[in-house]
């Protein structure tokens, strides 16, 4: 069967003040002409299928667009988990009714893992929850993390587990390898799964399954080996993200294996970093998103506002040579400030503040300025 993985769409997405549903609504197209040039079997999106638990009308009505062009059209069935941004019961509306156009969509949490078998090939809808939730629908008192919930969840195929047969697992949540020094890669976008407990489950406990697809990290890898994986997400959400390769994933699963192809997403506008002088970044222009990272060790004035002159959709700006504080790392105390020389205290304070000491010239016209303020006062 081949089978086209994606996951954490999050339809509604708004970047930095930037509406993502443009870039959102291209790739979805793109999405439909790929299903059909490489005749796809079935569709997963392991979950994120919105930003947030109430998504605005716009991100419904394109998911419901291209839902129904998928299943009615183009005429392939459609499997679709909650994600940890969605809302798990507004997702799950109308489930029942949609099966029967073979749009499968799981959301809350069931006494047993909901399969759905399609042309001989088994299909466990994992949706995420949390692990309290989990052990209330279970009954089981000693659920205390993730790994117990998913341990427990999956107990309840058992009975029905047909080795022989093709089983895939639609799963999302945070999964590692635990006998490797390798974490997944995470970005800034992805909003934490536990809070106060350990949220990541061993890869060992879902490997007996042909393929995994995974949601959850938005950059496209592989967790222990080629059939658990992340699709990622097929657009960049934040600035962690610029440098993802961002992908849909072609999977042919047989019992023989699996077999990857990454095709990749080319969006309309990248998001990048740029960073350099502020006065050579003037000299290009761009219309794609773009974080700054000016080098330059003083602040330009109005900077953001002359740099969306030639980059319109410019979402951000850091000085990297700047560390800026609150408060200082450093406190002195009154009996150590009396051991220092004033000259060396507004170096520390340089240093703490533009994140480089200062140069020989700097020390030099600070070292006059105390001479001639301290000269001033003796006068006085």
């Amino acid at each position: 069967m081949r089978i086209l993985h994606t996951a954490d769409w999050h339809l509604g997405k708004i970047v930095n003040e930037f509406s993502m549903l443009d870039l959102q609504e291209e790739y979805l197209d793109t999405l439909i002409e790929l299903v059909k040039e490489h005749e796809v079997d079935a569709l997963i999106m392991a979950g994120d299928l919105y930003d947030r638990a109430i998504p605005p009308k716009e991100a419904v009505s394109l998911a419901n667009r291209v839902f129904t062009e998928l299943t009615q059209k183009v005429g392939i069935p459609i499997f679709v988990i909650a994600g940890n941004h969605d809302s798990n019961e507004r997702v799950e509306y109308g489930s029942e009714l949609l099966a029967g156009s073979r749009l499968f969509i799981e959301g809350t949490t069931k006494e047993h893992i909901r399969k759905v078998t399609l042309d001989g090939v088994n299909f466990y809808l994992l949706p995420y929850d949390d692990f309290r939730n989990i052990r209330q629908v279970l009954g089981q008192e000693d659920i205390r993390h993730p790994e117990d919930a998913l341990r427990a969840q999956l107990a309840t195929i058992e009975e029905d587990w047909n080795d022989d047969e093709i089983n895939i697992l639609l799963y999302h949540g945070f999964v590692i390898h635990t006998s490797a020094d390798e974490i997944p890669e995470e970005s800034d976008s992805e909003r934490p799964l536990s809070i106060g407990t350990v949220e990541y489950v061993p890869a060992e406990m879902v490997e007996h399954f042909d393929y995994v697809a995974l949601g959850h990290l938005h950059k496209a890898q592989k967790v222990k080996s080629d059939h658990i994986r992340y699709s990622g997400s097929p657009v960049k959400y934040s600035k962690s993200e610029a440098n993802h390769r961002k992908q849909n994933i072609l999977v042919d699963v047989s019992k023989d294996g699996v077999e990857i192809t990454a095709l990749e997403i080319k969006p309309p506008k990248d998001l990048r970093i740029i960073r350099g002088l502020f006065k050579d970044i003037l000299e290009g222009s761009s219309t794609d998103y773009i974080f700054f990272e000016l080098e330059d060790t003083t602040y330009v004035l109005d900077a953001m506002n002359k740099l969306r002159k030639l980059y319109p959709n410019a979402m951000g700006l850091e000085y990297i040579n700047h560390k800026i504080h609150h408060t200082l790392e450093t406190h002195h105390s009154k009996e150590h400030v009396q051991t220092k020389r004033l000259e060396d205290i507004f170096g520390d304070f340089y240093d703490q503040h533009i994140g480089m000491p200062l140069n020989k010239q700097q020390e030099e016209a600070v070292i006059e300025t105390v001479e001639k303020v301290t000269s001033w006062e003796e006068n006085q």
